[in-house]
């Protein structure tokens, strides 16, 4: 696959911000274009967690007006709980041999929208595509705050999007703080910092642009943040309040379905899973430090896989040639690396910096170790994470994973690593 880059963006006009949130939640389609799902009905939006179809702060801009830059008049638009998301994803076909499948995922979506008839649907139109897209991150989003440790009552304490948009457009620090200072107490493991948000930690709903056209995702890069190519895209949005240095806004995910011959919907379901799940984890308690690349890769492979293990995603650096290996059965792969010594340890990965570090051997090592880990010990794990997201020393500096390793699990990485090696030899088959 592609490279995925991780740059941070120049810059965010908070004054835009302040404008497009204090917009009523009308639907941005038109009155011939209205939703075939929830057929923008307020109440079954509400009971859904639907907050509305736009317009609303987006990317570097805003829905409105990235999809008037556009000239993409097919392009629907939606806000939920924890997400905000546009979509020119053309219709698609079930397959016969997938309709089974499709039947139980469109009856969990038609408990929520009565129009959804799941017998009878044959095509996902360009609505029902952005929905189930909406429907299937929200169950990530809820999966990966459980692993983490948390609840949605606990970030729920937290300033809400407007509280950041006033301060944006005012003294940010002054109004943040005393914000903080009128608040409950925050659950234990949360960090005191005072742009901490409800969104597992950011300020903002996390970003999802997917696009058919290669020329759209082209345009859209080059226009908004400066990169010629139509590579998937991971990005951290930021606003710079009068006399500050630039903060977190959202983290951003955008990718072509063209670009990226993603025929399959499920393609597109693990190219969202892989990528929304490493900018949740780097967005994890504010994106101001980064876990270790190995982890994010590993996470991103377990989530995506989770799903389907024919759709694999390995990221690379800006510039990097693409992975040339690729296997949908893992484990089999993973016990010969074992056996023939040739597995990468938790050392070897946690001096790892860049993606580019990342082999195919230790793409696997990355998915097989985080899985070891969170079996061992949920809560343990939950807590590493927490530790590794909220000390600005326990970063991808060697001796500070070690010590939080140590403080979580109470392992050295060699005793780790013989642990998990005999695990490996205990529960995956040779083919």
């Amino acid at each position: 696959m592609p490279p995925f880059g991780t740059a941070l963006a120049p810059k965010f006009f908070a004054a835009l911000a302040c404008m497009l949130l204090a917009v009523p939640a009308a639907a941005q389609s038109s009155k011939k274009n209205i939703c075939t799902v929830c057929g923008e009905d307020p109440k079954v939006m509400e009971a859904a967690g639907i907050v509305n179809h736009g317009p609303f702060t987006f990317f570097q801009s805003d829905s409105a007006e990235l999809q008037k830059h556009l000239d993409a008049r097919d392009m629907v638009w939606l806000e939920t709980t924890h997400f905000r998301f546009g979509s020119d994803l053309h219709p698609w076909k079930i397959p016969v041999s997938d309709k089974k499948a499709y039947l139980a995922e469109l009856e969990e979506l038609a408990a929520f929208f009565p129009a959804v008839d799941p017998p009878k649907v044959k095509m996902l139109d360009r609505w029902m595509r952005v929905h189930l897209m909406a429907f299937r991150m929200e169950k990530a989003y809820a999966h990966l705050q459980e692993l983490f440790g948390y609840t949605e009552e606990q970030f729920a304490v937290l300033p809400a999007e407007e509280i950041f948009v006033s301060a944006s457009d005012s003294t940010w620090q002054a109004d943040l703080a005393a914000d903080f200072l009128s608040r409950p107490k925050r659950a234990a493991g949360m960090p005191g910092w005072v742009g901490l948000g409800r969104y597992l930690g950011m300020p903002m709903k996390f970003e999802v642009l997917m696009l058919h056209y290669e020329a759209d995702l082209l345009e859209t890069k080059q226009h908004y943040i400066g990169h010629i190519d139509a590579h998937p895209q991971r990005w951290h949005n930021t606003w710079r309040p009068p006399n500050t240095e630039p903060v977190s806004r959202s983290m951003w995910f955008g990718f072509s379905t063209e670009a990226d011959k993603m025929k399959h919907d499920q393609h597109v379901h693990n190219a969202l899973l892989h990528n929304v799940t490493i900018n949740i984890l780097d967005g994890f308690m504010l994106y101001l430090v980064e876990a270790p690349v190995w982890l994010r890769s590993g996470f991103g492979h377990y989530m995506s896989r989770r799903n389907s293990m024919k759709y694999n995603f390995y990221d690379l650096d800006e510039g990097s040639s693409e992975q040339s290996r690729d296997a949908e059965e893992w484990k089999p792969l993973v016990r010969k690396y074992v056996t023939k010594d040739e597995a990468p340890g938790f050392s070897e990965l946690s001096r790892m910096r860049s993606f580019g570090d990342l082999n195919f051997v230790a793409h696997l090592t990355s998915w097989s170790k985080l899985m070891f880990l969170m079996e061992h010990d949920p809560t343990a794990f939950g807590k590493w994470i927490v530790q590794l997201k909220t000390d600005p020393n326990q970063t991808n500096n060697l001796d500070a994973q070690r010590v939080a390793f140590k403080d979580n699990f109470g392992w050295t990485f060699i005793e780790a690593d013989e642990k998990w090696a005999a695990w490996v030899l205990e529960t995956y088959a040779v083919k």
